[in-house]
C-alpha cells in the first residue's frame, strides 16, 4: 500500500477544512494551521507536506500576498500549492493571482468533498516523481563533496538519511534518472492558462451528429476539438492539449472506458478531467460507469444547459 500523502491545510473556509478531516483521512495524512505566515513557514519547517492546501473563503487580495514566498520555497522541496474552495471564491483567486495555485479545486453540489480528494491524489500521484528528484537535487547538493569517498549519506532535511554503498556511480544514476523522467513529464503536461484563455474541451463520439450538437452548444465560449473514435482522441492527445474530455461510454472497438483506462495509465493525461456520455440509465450500468471514477457523467439525450453547466463548473 502507498504511503498516504500529506496536506497541510489553512485558512478561513472552515467547513471545507472539517470536510477535509471529517472525509479525507483515509487518503491523506492531515494537518491544519493558522492563516499567520510565520505560522505556515513554522509548520512546513517540521511537517513535510506534499502540498500546502490553502481553504479559501473571504479572504481579500491583502491576504494572498505572503503566498509569493511560500510558493517559493514549496517549489524548492518539491511541494504543490492547491487552492480550493467554492467555484466563484476560486475564480477570483485565480484573476488576482494568475498561475499561483499548482492546482486548483472547486467545490460545488456534485463536486463534494470526497471526489475534491480524489483530484488533488490523482494530481498529486502525478507529481511524485518530480517531487523525488526534488528531494534528491537536495541530497546531491549536500554531499556533492563527498561523491567521491566509498560510501555517500544523502540527507533531505525532513526525512532523515539514507546511505548508499558507492559502486561506481549507481546511487547518482538513479537521482538522475528520475531527475530526468520528472522533467520529460513536466514538459509534456499542458501550461497553465492565462487569464481569459478560451479552455479547451475535446469530444469523443462515434455519432457525428452529437459531436456538432455539443460543438454548436459549446462553441460560443470555448474552443471544441472532435474526435470520432478512441483511437483518433489519444492520437490528438499527443501532441495536443485540453482542458476536458467529454468521453462517449459505449463505442463500437475501443470503448470509452477502455480509452478512460488508457488515459489514466499515461501520467502525461491522467490530470485532465473526464466526463463520460451515456445513453444508458439502468442503475447497474450507470453504477458501472461511477465505479470508473470518472469527475462525471452526463446522460443522452444531452440536456444543453445541463452540459454547459457542468462544463463550466469544471473548468470555468
Amino acid at each position: 500500500m502507498s504511503e498516504k500523502k500529506k496536506l497541510l491545510l489553512f485558512g478561513d473556509n472552515k467547513s471545507l477544512i472539517n470536510d477535509f478531516f471529517g472525509q479525507l483521512s483515509v487518503n491523506f495524512e492531515m494537518l491544519s494551521c493558522s492563516s499567520r505566515e510565520e505560522d505556515i513557514y513554522g509548520h512546513l519547517k517540521y511537517y513535510d507536506a506534499d502540498a500546502l492546501v490553502f481553504c479559501i473563503y473571504d479572504e481579500r487580495r491583502e491576504d494572498f500576498m505572503i503566498l509569493g514566498g511560500i510558493k517559493k520555497l514549496l517549489s524548492e522541496r518539491g511541494s504543490s500549492l492547491i487552492v480550493a474552495g467554492d467555484g466563484s471564491k476560486c475564480d477570483e483567486f485565480e484573476r488576482l493571482m494568475p498561475a499561483m495555485a499548482d492546482l486548483v479545486v472547486r467545490r460545488s453540489r456534485t463536486n463534494t468533498a470526497p471526489v475534491m480528494g480524489m483530484q488533488m491524489e490523482t494530481y498529486l500521484n502525478s507529481m511524485s516523481v518530480f517531487r523525488m528528484s526534488k528531494k534528491g537535487t537536495y541530497a546531491m547538493d549536500a554531499a556533492e563533496g563527498a561523491l567521491n569517498k566509498s560510501s555517500v549519506t544523502l540527507t533531505d532535511g525532513s526525512r532523515g538519511s539514507f546511505s548508499a554503498a558507492k559502486t561506481g556511480n549507481d546511487s547518482l544514476d538513479d537521482i538522475l534518472a528520475a531527475a530526468a523522467r520528472a522533467v520529460d513529464e513536466m514538459s509534456a503536461m499542458p501550461a497553465q492558462r492565462t487569464p481569459g484563455e478560451r479552455r479547451h474541451v475535446l469530444v469523443v463520439d462515434d455519432d457525428s451528429s452529437m459531436l456538432r450538437m455539443i460543438k454548436d452548444i459549446l462553441g460560443d465560449r470555448y474552443d471544441v476539438a472532435a474526435a470520432i473514435s478512441g483511437k483518433v482522441a489519444l492520437k490528438f492527445l499527443e501532441t495536443k492539449r485540453t482542458d476536458l474530455i467529454l468521453l462517449d461510454y459505449e463505442m463500437p472497438g475501443q470503448s470509452g472506458a477502455q480509452v478512460y483506462e488508457a488515459i489514466l495509465e499515461n501520467p502525461v493525461l491522467r490530470h485532465i478531467p473526464v466526463v463520460f456520455l451515456t445513453g444508458v440509465s439502468d442503475r447497474e450500468r450507470i453504477s458501472a460507469v461511477l465505479a470508473l471514477r470518472p469527475r462525471g457523467y452526463l446522460l443522452k439525450p444531452i440536456d444543453s444547459e445541463r452540459l454547459k453547466k457542468t462544463v463550466a463548473e469544471i473548468v470555468g
